[in-house]
C-alpha cells in the first residue's frame, strides 16, 4: 500500500543551510524531486537518469547545469541499486510508516479473534513471565514496617492518655445524643399535593351554563363554543398557562358576550357591571387651567 503523505517539518526545511543557499527555482525543483520520489513505486527513490530528473524538476538545461550538484547531493546513489537515487529522510519516513501499518494490521487481527482465545493466550503469557516471588510479600512487608513504626513511636504519658480518653468519650457521647434526638423527632409533615385541574366535558359545561343562565337559549351555544375553544388550546389560558378553574373562566366568557351583559346570570334583574374607564374624565372647570 502506497503511503498518501509524509511528515514535513517546514521549520527544519526553511532553516536548512542548503535550502537557504538555493535560488527560487532550485527550491521549487527540490520540492518537485521530493514529491515525485515519494509518489514512486518505491517511496523515497528516483531514477538515476539525469535527463529524466531534469524534466521532473522542470528545469532548463542551463538551470540544471548550474543546480545539478546541489540537487543531486540531496539524492545520493543507492548502494543496492546503482540505477536509482534516494533521499535518506524520505526512505526513513517510509520505513516508519510501514512498521506502523504492520502494527495496526496486527492489532486488527488480534481484535478479530474470539475473546476466550485472547484471554487464554494472555494468561499463558503471564504465567510464563511471572517474576520470582519475593522473600517477603508486599503485604507482609508493609505490615512489618507498620508494626516497627508503631513500636518506635514515642509513648504518650499517662496524663495525656487520660485526656485523650476523656475527649474520645465526650465526642462519642455527644454523637449518640444527637443521633437519639434525631430518631425521637417527629417526622416532617408531608407537603400537600396540589390538585390537578380537571378538564370538564361538554355536558358539564352545558349543565353549568343552564344553572347560571336558565332563561337564556343562547347559553348552551356559548357553552359549546367555550368548550371547543379551550379544548383546542389544551385548556390553557393565553396559550401557555394551565386553566385553574374552568367555572370562573366560563363566567368571564359569558360576561364578555354582549347579549349577557345587560342581563345578569339569573335574568334581567341583575345589571351588568359598569365598563371600566380607560382614562380619568377631564375637568370642565376653566379656573382649573388658569
Amino acid at each position: 500500500m502506497k503511503a498518501p503523505a509524509f511528515l514535513f517539518y517546514t521549520g527544519d526545511f526553511l532553516s536548512s543551510p542548503d535550502v537557504q543557499l538555493m535560488e527560487a527555482h532550485e527550491v521549487g525543483a527540490y520540492c518537485l524531486l521530493l514529491f515525485n520520489s515519494w509518489q514512486s513505486d518505491r517511496p523515497g527513490y528516483l531514477t538515476a537518469d539525469e535527463n529524466r530528473l531534469r524534466r521532473t524538476a522542470r528545469l532548463s538545461a542551463d538551470q540544471w547545469a548550474g543546480s545539478r550538484e546541489l540537487l543531486l547531493g540531496k539524492f545520493p546513489l543507492a548502494t543496492d541499486e546503482p540505477t536509482l537515487r534516494y533521499n535518506p529522510r524520505l526512505v526513513q519516513e517510509a520505513h516508519k510508516q510501514a512498521i506502523k501499518r504492520e502494527r495496526l494490521a496486527a492489532n486488527g487481527r488480534k481484535g478479530g479473534r474470539p475473546e476466550k482465545h485472547l484471554l487464554s493466550k494472555n494468561n499463558q503469557l503471564l504465567s510464563q513471565n511471572l517474576p520470582a516471588e519475593p522473600e517477603n510479600p508486599p503485604e507482609e512487608q508493609m505490615l512489618a514496617d507498620n508494626e516497627q513504626k508503631l513500636s518506635s513511636e514515642k509513648q504518650l504519658p499517662p496524663k495525656e492518655k487520660a485526656n485523650e480518653k476523656a475527649f474520645n468519650f465526650s465526642f462519642n457521647t455527644s454523637n449518640e445524643v444527637e443521633r437519639e434526638a434525631a430518631e425521637a423527632a417527629p417526622p416532617a409533615p408531608a407537603k400537600p399535593e396540589r390538585k390537578k385541574a380537571t378538564v370538564p366535558t361538554l355536558a358539564e359545561v352545558q349543565a353549568y351554563a343552564a344553572e347560571q343562565h336558565p332563561a337564556s337559549a343562547d347559553a348552551q351555544t356559548e357553552a359549546a363554543a367555550f368548550h371547543d375553544h379551550y379544548q383546542s388550546n389544551g385548556w390553557r389560558v393565553s396559550g401557555k398557562t394551565p386553566m385553574a378553574d374552568w367555572r370562573a373562566s366560563f363566567r368571564g366568557w359569558m360576561r364578555r358576550r354582549p347579549q349577557f351583559q345587560a342581563a345578569g346570570p339569573h335574568g334581567s334583574g341583575q345589571a351588568a357591571p359598569p365598563a371600566r374607564a380607560r382614562t380619568a374624565p377631564k375637568s370642565t372647570d376653566p379656573t382649573r387651567w388658569s
